[in-house]
Parts: structure tokens; sequence; C-alpha cells
């Protein structure tokens, strides 16, 4: 599965032991496998012995991204994940940090448009310090004004530096133009003018709706027996209770009716070309094969695009894919680096080359390769504690635990008629989105 996190990779999740509520009858193990169980209170937390390093990695996830946000709070979920580990009752500003460093451990978050999540990586020993810390920010963060004020101009730096930097910024434009009532449209970041205005009120209120129980996804992987681990988890969160989330429906996208064309000029020297189609969601029946789509396409220096745009035709310097893993349906994205005077012919040659795989289909040498790059990636991604607890975290939040428990299987059961199915789906040469950010057109 295309994470939303990084372009194109994928994930897996093997041999998951699923538990009830507790209470309940557990389930039968499966041997070496995570553990997950649903706490009183609603949190669910997985676990998993992973013993080839005495470390252990915690993460807690929450079901909150720019998806739930409208105009006035755009940016909220990311501005509030700044300022969650600046202090609480217990802890001053800056203090969590230093806790951290002084164990010798890693702290860390992320914001993307359907989650937020919290990370921290230290030596096995140190758990109960690090789980204390992190269940202190989640349930007690004060969100102090002070602290708010300097991490503001943070916030707003992060934008600048999107907006500076050409690729991003035309994904951006590609996202505004190709949606037109899903949020998907806004900024994970958010514009400097809302977040230069936004009260601690909007933090707050997203605080107290989203960072509830049965929105929130905790993760423990590492050199910890699974038992003590639950069995703590249970005890730093014991007092957590709040009401669950109400969601408001969101609006569904409709089908692009027609090429939707978006044109920014900036100080560069050469074209950013990139072009959207919607895509499935994760629940979709054609989302595996859209996902070895993905490979074929835009992975890896054997990947269609390359060797034809690249490699062939030298229309571009550089070329890939990308396709978020998404509650949604995202946009299958290609995205080029080229020249001005190219830009319309590489546009052209991209078209043409998606087109061949829907109508013409692929090889299966083409097949295998892009299979044993998705598969390569998995290993070497969730081979760590922090990798494998991402991926636990992620299914979990994104889909479910189930969806990352027959992916693999489901990936490796996609065929060529799968792939150019999915592609017949997707392409459209007369329905798309596509954006541009060129150097200024001078005047004669």
């Amino acid at each position: 599965m295309a994470w939303t996190a990084r372009v194109g990779l994928t994930c897996v999740l093997i041999g998951l032991m699923l538990l009830p509520p507790a209470g309940a009858a557990p389930a039968r193990p499966r041997a070496g496998g995570p553990v997950r169980q649903v706490l009183e209170g609603g949190l669910t937390v997985i676990v998993e012995e992973h013993t080839a390093a005495d470390i252990v990695a915690l993460h807690t996830w929450v079901k909150v991204g720019s998806k739930d946000e409208d105009d006035e709070t755009n940016g909220a979920a990311h501005f509030l994940e700044h300022m969650l580990f600046k202090g609480t009752a217990q802890r001053k500003p800056g203090q969590m940090d230093r806790e951290v460093e002084g164990l010798g451990g890693t702290l860390n978050a992320a914001t993307s448009t359907d989650w937020t999540y919290y990370y921290i990586v230290a030596g096995s020993r140190h758990f109960d310090q690090i789980l204390d810390l992190q269940a202190d920010a989640i349930m007690h963060s004060t969100i102090d004004a002070g602290e708010m004020a300097r991490e503001r101009r943070v916030v707003i730096e992060e934008i600048n530096r999107r907006d500076n930097f050409p690729l991003t910024r035309a994904a951006e434009l590609l996202r505004a133009t190709a949606f037109t009532v899903h949020p998907y449209r806004r900024s994970v970041l958010g514009t400097r003018a809302g977040i230069e205005r936004m009260p601690r009120d909007v933090l707050l209120n997203v605080s107290r709706t989203y960072y509830v129980p049965d929105n929130i996804t905790v993760v423990v992987v590492g050199n910890i027996r699974a038992s003590d681990a639950l069995a703590k988890v249970r005890r730093a969160y014991a007092g957590f209770r709040r009401p669950p989330v109400v969601r408001p429906a969101r609006p569904a996208e409709p089908p692009i009716p027609e090429v939707r064309r978006a044109v920014a000029e900036q100080d560069v020297r050469v074209t950013y070309l990139v072009m959207g189609f919607l895509a499935p969601d994760a629940r979709d029946r054609d989302f595996y094969a859209a996902d070895v789509l993905l490979y074929v396409l835009g992975r890896g220096l054997g990947a269609r695009l390359r060797q034809e745009i690249v490699e062939r035709q030298r229309l571009a310097q550089s070329i890939g894919a990308s396709y978020p893993t998404s509650e949604d349906p995202p946009l299958f994205v290609i995205s080029a680096v080229v020249d001005p005077s190219q830009a319309d012919r590489a546009e052209a040659a991209i078209l043409a080359e998606l087109t061949a795989v829907r109508d013409q289909g692929l090889s299966e040498q083409e097949l295998a390769r892009a299979k044993n790059l998705f598969e390569g990636e998995h290993v070497y991604r969730t081979h760590t504690s922090g990798g494998r607890a991402f991926d636990l975290g992620f299914a979990s939040t994104v889909a479910d635990l189930e969806f990352g428990l027959s992916y693999l299987e489901r990936v490796r059961q996609v065929t060529r008629e799968d792939v150019q199915r999915v592609a017949r789906r997707l392409f459209d040469p007369q329905r798309y989105a596509v954006a541009v950010i060129r150097p200024p057109v001078r005047q004669p």
C-alpha cells in the first residue's frame, strides 16, 4: 500500500493476533505476531515483540488530519501536533524534549490528511518513562499560549519552505484543482494567513474533539514482553475518558469531468508538471491492483514512465508516480521535471504511455518486477522496530488491521488483467487534473 507519509511505499502486516475488547475471550494467538486489544475506555493498543535490538518504539496514532478541517480551521491538526509536547501540568515547556534526550531517545511527530502520529524510540529499559511522558502529552497537554506564539513562527516557516519548493507547490496546486468539494483539496499545513490568525481555542477544540480514546491507537514494538507492555499502557491510560468522536459526513468528490489545468509562475529554470487521476481508496477492491500499477509505471529504474519518457524520448529530466493509501479516494499522481520548451510534448507522451497500459496491458515481466520491488521495499522498511510500529499504526488508523493482515497476499494475487482493468478505470486522457509550475513568461 502506498503509504501517505512517503511516495509509493508499501506496507504489510503479517501474523497478526487480534484480541477482542477487554473482558471477552481472547482470539487464538498467531505465533510471533502482534497483539491487539481495546481497553475499557475505548483506546486501541497494539504490541509486537521485536528482539533484534534492545530498543522500543512507542507510537500514538490519532485519527485526525486536514480532512477534518474547514477553511477557517485549515492547518489546525498540524499546528496542534507542534504544540502537544510543549508542556503539561506536570512538565514545563521544553522538559519533554530534554527528558527524551536524557534517555538517549528520539521524539518526533507527523500529520497528514487522515492522521496525526507521535513517536518515541528509546532503549527498552526506558519504556516506563517514555510511556508516562507520551501519555501525559496526549491526555494533558496545556497548549501553552506563550509556546503557541513561538511555534506559530515555526509553522509559518514550514509553509514558506513548502511554497518555495516547486514540486511541493505543484502538488498542492494539483489537489486544489482536482478536488472541488472534498477536504483533500486543502493543504495539511494550512495557509500563512490562516495560521497567523488561528486562536488557541481552535487547537483546544481539536484536542477535545479528536484526542479521545476511541480515536487513538497506541503501538508498542520492541524488546519488551507483550503482556507487560499491555498492562503498562492500560495503567497509563486508566483514567482517560472522553466522549467518542462524532464526525460529519464528508462530501464525495464527483468524477473529474474534463481536463482541469492550473498554471503558476515561479523563479525556476525548469517546469514542474504534475498530473492527477482520481483513484481507489483503501476499502476499494481495486486498491491492490492500483498499487501494483503504481510500481509498474513509476517506481524504480525499470518503471515504464522512466524508460519511455526519460530514457527513450528524453522529454523529462526525472519522472515518478505517487499514490497515497487514504480513507477516501485520493489522486494517482504522475510528476515530471521537464525543460519548459518540452512541457506540452512531455504531457502528451505521458498520456500516451498511460493509454498504452490501459489499452494494451503489460507483460508478465513487468508485473513480476513491480511485485518484487514492492516486497523488497516492505522488507527493508519493516526490519526495524520503528518501521514496524509505523506500519501497524498506519493500517489500524487509515483502514483496519484485517486490511493489513491480508494485504501482501492480495497483492501477490494481482494479475495482469487486474492491472489493465484498473488502468482503464483511472486513465481517461479527457478527464484528469494537471498543475504546472513554470518559469515566468518573458514579455516581448
